[in-house]
């Protein structure tokens, strides 16, 4: 992840963090929430957590939670969010260096609102990384943002379609939920809008 971004996030923590704050977890994720409720809590590792709002959701919930922010001004507010809820970790994609792995992989990989921040040359290698992350059966659930750039925090086009041929590569499946659509933004930005991609590894090697 460029530097630039990095600063930008650090620099600003405590607008970005009024500014997740300020919308629920839940109504974030509503579009993948239900898979929460279908599966006994397990590993659960948040990539670019930001304030830690969706860290300390999922460890609400019973997951053992580890949240990545390269961002110090970041993590330190999200510590002080989710206390000893929640194992930080500082560091960054293409990838997550000296990050803890266990053994077993994550069962729950979460990218919100990060995926758009990784450079196209970066993201081979970043999906590689956690496609190792991730447990038999595991999901990683991906927000894709679709709008104009900050020059302050630059962005770059994504689609269903990379994700898609990442995915087959590394034998993991996808499915675009709300049926392929689009979400408005939650920060009533008329020009932003998301979509929410599930990737699973499968539970067993077939053949």
């Amino acid at each position: 992840m460029p530097k630039q971004t990095i600063a930008h996030y650090h620099q600003q923590a405590e607008h970005f963090q009024a500014q997740y704050d300020s919308v629920a977890a839940h109504e974030v994720h509503a579009d993948w929430a239900y898979l929460l409720a279908e599966r006994t809590p397990g590993l659960a590792l948040d990539v670019g957590a930001g304030s830690g709002r969706d860290a300390h959701w999922m460890a609400q919930k019973g997951w053992l939670v580890t949240a990545v922010e390269p961002a110090q001004g970041l993590r330190e507010l999200g510590c002080r969010t989710t206390g000893d809820q929640v194992r930080w970790a500082d560091t960054q994609l293409p990838l997550l260096l000296d990050l803890a792995t266990p053994a077993q992989g994550y069962d729950l990989i979460l990218l919100s609102a990060v995926w758009m921040h990784l450079p196209a040359a970066e993201r081979p290698q970043a999906f590689a990384r956690l496609a190792d992350l991730m447990a038999k059966g595991g999901l990683l659930i991906i927000t894709l943002r679709f709008g104009p750039s900050d020059p302050a925090r630059p962005m770059y086009p994504v689609s269903t379609e990379e994700l898609a041929q990442l995915a087959a590569q590394h034998g993991l499946q996808l499915k675009a939920l709300n049926n392929g659509g689009t979400n408005a933004d939650f920060l009533q930005r008329q020009e932003v809008s998301w979509q929410t991609v599930c990737i699973q590894r499968p539970a067993e090697v077939q053949g």
